[in-house]
Parts: structure tokens; C-alpha cells; sequence
């Protein structure tokens, strides 16, 4: 179902498959190809659906993850052969576009996270503190201009001009989605609690300590895997339908052509 894992193939076998198979043998190599592909695709629809299932209950901001889950069949018109495979497509090949203003992208074939899914990640630790300067008004002159987020950019939201001072480094260890995913804003939760993102978590995070930061690794989910157990035995008996269909297409193909030949030389004797 996926390259990730070896065994994660699907086979049958049975006396009405090896008649089957041995009828293939008698078709042209590239309608073969051509029909058994196409009977693929359709044998292994409930393991896409069981993968997409899958994912959109682990689903983040930009929706890369269940956007990158497609079918790809694979023909082979010498040997008569063709291989399907469900899964995440290759990231980082096509066109994308900022998802929320910052350096992480939303597209078609952006799902670079599939494998931290898949596998998981190990715990990691934040060792560097911030070392970027920052801005606060200057004494006497104010509040700061309040802000807020128009389209993912940072707009002023009156006229009142404050002078600005920079101050001093950031003084702790943080973790910011701000370049990744944008911009955000940040408040108070109510009562004076934690600092808090506009927006919230997941399209945007803050932590920051003065002890470097000791970030858990996630454990492996194992879409793939976990999709390809549950449509296991869907896809098996779909499978053996299909290429029934698909040997019934290759001899009606077979005989369009054969008729369409048939036609052609009857033509030329008027000609």
C-alpha cells in the first residue's frame, strides 16, 4: 500500500485467479497493462478512504497531510503488468503557497510531516536562548498601537503614533510558530494566566522559559499501516472482481480492435 512498508502488499491466489492470469497472457501486453491498472485503481479505492479516514482525525492548519493521500498506478505495456500504490505523495515537487504567511507552504504534495507521523520523532531540547533584540514604547508616551491580523499580516488598527525604544535581547529559551506559520498576536488568558496566540493553537504557538526547552517527541500513529490493516480484506476481495472485469475489458478492447481492423481492409477493397 505504501513504500514505507515492505510487506504491506496484497496477494491473492486461487484457481480462478491462475485461470484469470493465464487469460491475461493471451492479450496484448499493453491492453493488459492498461486494464489491470485500471482494475487496481478501483480494487484499492478502500484503502485511500481508510488512509483519508485516518487523517483527518490527526489533521493540522493546513490540511497538507489529507491533500497529499492519492492512488498511483504504475503501468508496465511490455510485460502486461501494471502495480498500485496508496499512500502520501512525494513533498516538495509541485506549486505551493504560503499557508498562513510564513515559510510553510499549502499544496498538493506538501506533506514533509508523514513520516514523523509514521515513525515518530524523539525528544529534542531548545539549547539556544533568543537572541533577537525587541521593541517596547518608550517611558511616558503610552501604549503601544494596538494591532491585529488582517489576512495573516499585521495591520495597525488606529492612528496614535509611540515612539520606540529597543531595549534588549529576548532573555529566555523559545518556541515561536511565527516564522513558520506567520504572523500572530498575544494576550493574556483570562485571570492573568499563560500568554496565549491570535490565533490559537494549531495555527499558531508560543512557549517561552528561562531554562532551555525540552520539547517531547511524538509517538509513531501509523496512518499507513494502521489504513492498510483495516481495508486489508476489502481490497483482497475487491481485487478478485476486478480483474475479472478487467480480462472481460481487455477482450472487448481485443475485439474492437480486431473489428475496427476487420473494417479498415473491407474499406481499402473500395478504395
Amino acid at each position: 500500500m505504501a513504500a514505507s512498508y515492505k510487506n504491506a502488499q496484497i496477494k491473492i491466489e486461487g484457481p480462478d485467479l491462475f485461470a484469470i492470469r493465464e487469460q491475461f497472457r493471451q492479450l496484448p501486453s499493453n491492453i493488459a497493462a492498461r486494464v489491470i491498472g485500471a482494475a487496481l485503481r478501483r480494487a484499492a479505492a478502500p484503502g485511500e478512504k481508510a488512509l483519508k479516514g485516518i487523517v483527518s482525525q490527526m489533521q493540522g492548519p493546513t490540511g497538507n497531510l489529507r491533500r497529499a493521500i492519492k492512488t498511483i498506478v504504475k503501468r508496465y505495456p511490455r510485460d502486461g503488468a501494471a502495480v498500485a500504490v496508496v499512500g502520501f505523495v512525494k513533498p516538495g515537487t509541485g506549486k505551493s503557497v504560503s499557508a498562513q504567511g510564513g515559510k510553510v507552504h499549502k499544496g498538493p504534495d506538501r506533506g514533509f510531516h508523514q513520516f514523523f507521523l509514521e515513525f515518530g520523532t524523539k525528544d529534542r531540547v531548545i539549547s539556544a536562548p533568543g537572541d533577537k533584540p525587541y521593541k517596547r514604547a518608550v517611558a511616558g508616551q503610552g501604549r503601544l498601537r494596538r494591532r491585529k491580523l488582517v489576512k495573516g499580516k499585521l495591520t495597525e488598527n488606529d492612528t496614535g503614533m509611540v515612539d520606540m525604544v529597543e531595549v534588549k535581547q529576548q532573555g529566555g529559551y523559545i518556541a515561536s510558530s511565527f516564522n513558520s506559520l506567520g504572523p500572530f498576536l498575544l494576550k493574556r488568558s483570562s485571570g492573568g494566566g499563560r500568554v496565549q496566540t491570535v490565533p490559537a493553537y494549531q495555527k499558531a504557538f508560543f512557549r517561552k522559559s528561562s531554562q532551555p526547552l525540552h520539547i517531547r517527541g511524538v509517538h509513531a500513529q501509523k496512518p499507513v499501516h494502521t489504513a492498510f490493516e483495516m481495508s486489508r480484506a476489502a481490497i483482497a476481495a475487491n481485487l478478485e472482481s476486478e480483474m475479472k472485469k478487467a480480462l472481460e475489458n481487455g477482450l472487448k478492447i481485443l475485439e474492437d480492435q480486431a473489428n475496427r481492423a476487420s473494417q479498415m481492409r473491407d474499406l481499402d477493397k473500395f478504395l
